[in-house]
C-alpha cells in the first residue's frame, strides 16, 4: 500500500490543508486513470472492434469543490491510498433485502475502474468481525462493508482485534442499511456511487475509536470497541423499544420509541465518573435520565447530538441530562435537529477522554442484554446502535487508533 503523508510545517489555515489535499488527489486520480487507460495502437494490426472498448471513467466529483467533513479536526493527517484491491464485506439483508442489489453494482463501478474486488457475503452476526480479525490483507488495500452501521462496527472491531504485527488497512464505509449515520457524517449522502467515489479517491484519517468494558460472570471483563456512539438510560430503552417497532420503518419507529419512552421518563441514580481534555477528573453522584456519548457529530438522519464532536481529537462527546420531566425532554430532543441542545439548561455538554457509568440499585456482576424489557433497559448499553453492551461500563478514547476513508 502506498501512501502519501500531509504534515503541517507552518501555522496554515486549514483550508491550505484542504487544497493540498485537493492537489494530491487529483494528481494521484489522473496518474491511475492514465496507467489504466487502454491505448489504442494505430498500426497494420488495429483492430476495429477495439474502438468500441469502455474507457475506465473518472468520477465526476469535482476535486477542487470537495469539503473535507465538519467533524475532521485536522485535515494534515490525511493520507491518500493508492486502491488497487478491495475486500468487499456485505450483508445480503441489509437496507430492505437490498443488500445484493447494491453490492452487484458496487462491484460493477469498482471494476469498471480496474479494481479488483474479493466479494464475501455475511452469513450471521459478527461474521464481518471474525472475517477481518482474521483475514489475510497482505495483498489488500481497503476493507470496504456494505450494509448500515451494524456491519461497519462489526468491521472495526474485527480491525482492531486484529494479531499484534498483523497488516491493518483502512476500512471504507459503502452505505446500504437502515442506519447509515457514519456514511452520511464523512460523504454527504449514501448514494452507491459517490460512496464509491469516496473509496477510489482513497483519502483516509485517523480515526478515535472507544474502548468500552463490562464486566461478566465469569468474572472476565467484555471488550467492544466503538466508532459512533454510545447511549445509556432513557436513550438505550429508546433503541430497545424502537428494535420491537422494526415493523414501522426506521424514521417513525424512532420517533414513537422517544415519545412512549419521554413520556415513561425514568431515571437512574449512578455514580458517573468523567476524564475531561485537560486529564482533569470529575465525579456525579445522582440521578440521570440519560447519557449520549457521541465520536461524530450527527445522529440518525438530521439530528446534530453532538455539534462539537471531531472524529480525530482524541476526545468523544457527552451529553448528560439528569431531568425525566416531559417538557424538558421534549425542548432537548427538538433542538437535537440544529444542535442548540447544548445550551439548553437541561443538557450538561462535556469533552473527555474516558468515562465510566456505576449503576448504584445493581451489586451483582452486570449480564450483557440480548433480549430485554425496555422496564430493565437502564441496564443496556447501546454501542454503535447495537445493544451489545452493559453496565458498569467503562470506556476509554483511543485518540486516531483506524483508519477510515472519507
Amino acid at each position: 500500500m502506498t501512501t502519501e503523508n500531509f504534515h503541517p510545517t507552518s501555522s496554515c489555515a486549514d483550508d491550505a490543508w484542504e487544497d493540498k489535499i485537493h492537489e494530491e488527489i487529483l494528481e494521484h486520480e489522473e496518474k491511475v486513470f492514465m496507467e489504466e487507460t487502454p491505448m489504442i495502437a494505430v498500426d497494420d494490426h488495429h483492430n476495429p472492434e477495439d474502438e468500441d472498448v469502455e474507457l475506465p471513467e473518472i468520477s465526476e466529483v469535482d476535486h477542487k469543490d470537495y469539503e473535507l467533513p465538519a467533524s475532521i479536526s485536522n485535515p494534515s493527517y490525511a493520507e491518500v491510498v493508492k486502491i488497487k484491491k478491495v475486500l468487499l464485506l456485505f450483508n445480503p439483508h441489509s437496507g430492505a433485502e437490498e443488500g445484493v442489489k447494491l453490492t452487484e453494482e458496487a462491484v460493477q463501478l469498482l471494476e469498471k475502474r480496474s479494481i479488483q474486488v474479493d466479494k464475501r457475503e455475511l452469513k450471521e452476526p459478527g461474521h464481518a468481525e471474525e472475517i477481518v480479525k482474521t483475514a489475510n490483507l497482505d495483498d489488500v488495500d481497503v476493507v470496504a462493508t456494505l450494509g448500515g452501521d451494524g456491519t461497519f462496527h462489526e468491521a472495526v472491531n474485527g480491525m482492531m482485534k486484529r494479531p499484534e504485527g498483523a497488516k491493518r488497512v483502512p476500512l471504507a464505509f459503502v452505505a446500504g442499511g437502515t442506519g447509515n449515520s457514519f456514511a452520511l457524517e464523512l460523504h454527504g449522502g449514501v448514494e452507491i456511487s459517490d460512496a464509491i467515489d469516496h473509496l477510489v479517491r482513497g483519502l483516509s484519517v485517523p480515526i478515535d475509536i472507544g474502548k468500552t468494558t463490562w464486566p461478566l460472570e465469569s468474572g472476565e471483563d467484555e471488550l467492544v470497541y466503538s466508532f459512533n456512539s454510545i447511549h445509556w438510560g432513557l436513550a438505550s430503552k429508546v433503541n430497545v423499544t424502537a428494535e420491537k417497532l422494526r415493523w414501522m420503518g426506521k424514521a417513525i419507529r424512532y420517533t414513537t420509541a422517544s415519545m412512549l419512552e419521554m413520556v415513561k421518563g425514568a431515571q437512574t441514580r449512578a455514580k458517573v465518573s468523567l476524564t475531561l481534555a485537560d486529564d482533569k477528573k470529575i465525579s456525579y453522584d445522582e440521578d440521570f435520565c440519560l447519557i449520549i456519548v457521541n465520536n461524530i457529530i450527527s445522529a440518525g438522519k438530521g439530528m446534530k447530538m453532538a455539534p462539537n464532536a471531531k472524529i480525530n481529537d482524541g476526545l468523544f462527546d457527552a451529553i448528560i441530562i439528569r431531568s425525566n420531566a416531559a417538557l424538558d425532554l421534549a425542548t432537548v430532543f427538538k433542538g437535537m435537529y440544529d444542535g442548540t441542545h447544548v445550551d439548553t439548561e437541561q443538557v450538561e455538554y462535556k469533552q473527555v477522554k474516558g468515562l465510566s457509568i456505576i449503576p448504584f440499585k445493581k451489586d451483582e456482576p452486570a449480564k450483557v442484554a440480548k433480549e430485554t424489557d425496555p422496564d430493565e433497559a437502564e441496564e443496556v448499553v447501546d454501542i454503535d446502535g447495537e445493544l451489545k453492551g452493559s453496565t458498569p461500563f467503562t470506556c476509554t478514547v483511543l485518540p486516531r487508533a483506524l483508519r477510515v476513508i472519507i
